[in-house]
């Protein structure tokens, strides 16, 4: 119950990384929580400076700590973020997002498991075996950041300067990404690879002022409607990715690699009911060509819209400048340059027949 009741405590800051000038210091609240609970169980930490901070844009710092048990021993370091997506109520949660609760014997909450909860189970890790007078059986580091769910700003500057000889990660033998799920509801996983990530923002500007869709409305290009048509181009309502080169680096599927899904304990209709899908609005009918969309083939996904106006009530003004933003989820053998090179060249021909 003392864990639950840790988790409870950790859980309550709204540390939400795309909203940074309103969540900075919740971030930094959450680490300075989770450095004093490491050093409360032994451990010894460090807050370390954001090497991509500016004057202009402050950025969390990036928590490292050590539980050295024997130098001997191997060395297992640990990776987890303290940072979540934002969500409201409003959402479509059934409770507040950022007060932990309990329903039939699970807690609901953003980040419960992605990543606060993982990322503290390790502290409980070596709580457990502290209480238990048993000793690790490895010496533990872990690397935990706020920026995560907004591109990891300053990780990997820092990842490559506390690599040197004679830094932090320097002795690490192991690592470990805590930071998935589970399949179904009954089994955990081991995740031996992950999809990287080509986030984009697509931006089209009409005029410099928003305008007066009663007065102006039909004689100007209006920036949402072109960039809407953009957006459209990309991918199918089917999930096909329509950006031309995209599948060209993409391994064909092999026996050996197609027969690897069939012993897998994987529910449709479960998957279904804990992501609240609607109806029967899944693109695959059967576990192998789902679980292959999600784990082993690229994707395309379109998350927003800056420009459009938020609030409720009928709107009637065209925006000057709209902005769309989209990722594609990568796989092994998929050059992020040359994904990039693919999408600029789609939306400029696509581009090139709106504006015609």
């Amino acid at each position: 119950m003392v864990l639950i009741l840790d988790l409870f405590s950790f859980h309550r800051f709204p540390s939400i990384s795309a909203q940074l000038d309103e969540h900075l210091l919740d971030i930094v609240g959450m680490m300075e929580w989770t450095k004093k609970y490491a050093e409360s169980l032994g451990g010894e930490c460090k807050m370390l400076p954001n090497p991509a901070e500016t004057a202009d844009k402050k950025l969390p710092p990036i928590l490292i700590g050590e539980f050295i048990v024997d130098p001997k021993l191997k060395t297992l370091c640990v990776y987890g973020h303290l940072d979540v997506q934002p969500a409201k109520k409003e959402d479509g949660w059934d409770t507040d997002p950022f007060v932990l609760t309990e329903k039939d014997g699970k807690l609901y909450g953003r980040g419960s498991t992605d990543d606060k909860g993982p990322a503290l189970s390790w502290l409980w890790v070596v709580e457990a075996h502290r209480e238990l007078g048993i000793a690790l059986p490895v010496n533990l580091k872990f690397v935990y950041e706020g920026m995560e769910e907004y591109g990891s700003d300053g990780l990997f500057e820092t990842i490559k300067a506390e690599a040197a000889p004679g830094k932090f990660l320097s002795d690490v033998d192991f690592f470990c990404i805590s930071d998935n799920y589970w399949l179904g509801k009954r089994k955990p996983c081991l995740t031996y690879g992950l999809r990287g990530l080509a986030y984009f923002e697509l931006s089209v500007q009409g005029c410099e002022q928003d305008l007066h869709s009663g007065v102006l409305g039909g004689t100007v290009h209006e920036a949402m409607t072109d960039l809407v048509r953009l957006m459209a181009t990309l991918v199918d309502s089917q999930g096909k990715i329509l950006v031309d080169g995209v599948m060209d680096d993409v391994k064909p599927v092999t026996p050996e690699e197609e027969s690897l899904y069939e012993p897998i304990e994987f529910s449709l209709d479960e998957y279904k009911e804990e992501n609240k899908i609607i109806g029967d609005k899944l693109l695959h009918s059967d576990k192998k060509s789902l679980l292959m969309a999600r784990w082993r083939y690229p994707t395309l996904s379109l998350h927003g819209i800056e420009g459009a106006f938020s609030e409720s009530g009928a709107k009637t003004v065209i925006p000057a400048k709209a902005i769309g933003k989209f990722s594609l989820r990568l796989v092994p053998d998929q050059d992020p340059k040359k994904i990039e090179k693919a999408v600029s060249a789609h939306v400029e021909r696509e581009f090139a027949k709106v504006s015609r």
